[in-house]
């Protein structure tokens, strides 16, 4: 059986997981689309792919495990309103040509996709 990387996940590697981080301006598109997300109001599919990839590159950089726990409830949430991923290339492509997001110095290629790989391979995904 191999071993989970991630297992336990310490708070000071959040920040290898994801391959970018918010700039300033994405910061502030961020709280517009999360703001939006809490007031119920309906999004764009686009809309919910950069939410939901927005929120997990701000609370792994940020290192806040009540944030990555909020992105994962939203995502359950979502995903049970049938409001799925869709084109999510597209959505981060745009992301990253508004400069909303750049790349990560921290990153750690494929660690975040080993973890997920072992979760599957386990069954406790």
């Amino acid at each position: 059986m191999h071993k989970d990387p991630l297992h336990p996940i310490h708070l000071e590697d959040y920040p290898k997981l994801f391959d970018y981080v918010l700039t300033t301006k994405g910061l502030i598109f961020f709280n517009k689309l999360k703001r939006s997300y809490f007031l119920q109001k309906k999004l764009t599919i686009d809309e919910y792919n950069k939410l939901r990839l927005l929120y997990i590159y701000y609370s792994t950089a940020n290192k806040n495990t009540q944030e990555v726990s909020m992105w994962k409830k939203i995502c359950a949430s979502l995903d049970e309103k049938g409001i799925f991923e869709k084109n999510m290339y597209l959505s981060k492509q745009d992301l990253k040509d508004q400069e909303l997001i750049i790349e990560n110095p921290e990153y750690v290629a494929g660690l975040y996709k080993r973890h997920i790989d072992f979760l599957k391979n386990s069954k406790s995904f």
